[in-house]
């Protein structure tokens, strides 16, 4: 599951895609800019809440959450301007 999205960033609209990692361990979502690989946030269902909530949402309802998350704690940003991977927890 990808979804794509727009985000104002200084003034300028950019695309992001974000997604749920493959893997046997914590579900987690990925957000990258839609133009490149590069993982720029990391949402993970942690905790004993964060992943039930996981595990009963819907796949598109957990990336809109993630990606929420993401943006209001201005993690997309934070991530483009230090060059480091910001993480968080839904």
């Amino acid at each position: 599951m990808i979804q794509t999205f727009e985000q104002v960033i200084g003034g300028q609209s950019m695309q992001f895609c974000a997604s749920i990692a493959d893997g046997g361990g914590p579900r987690r979502v990925i957000i990258s800019r839609a133009d490149s690989a590069e993982s720029l946030v990391i949402v993970e269902a942690g905790g004993i809440i964060g992943a039930i909530k996981a595990e009963v949402e819907a796949p598109d309802t957990f990336v809109a959450d993630a990606m929420k998350r993401a943006q209001e704690e201005g993690l997309i940003e934070r991530a483009l301007q230090t060059g480091a991977v910001q993480t968080t927890n839904l």
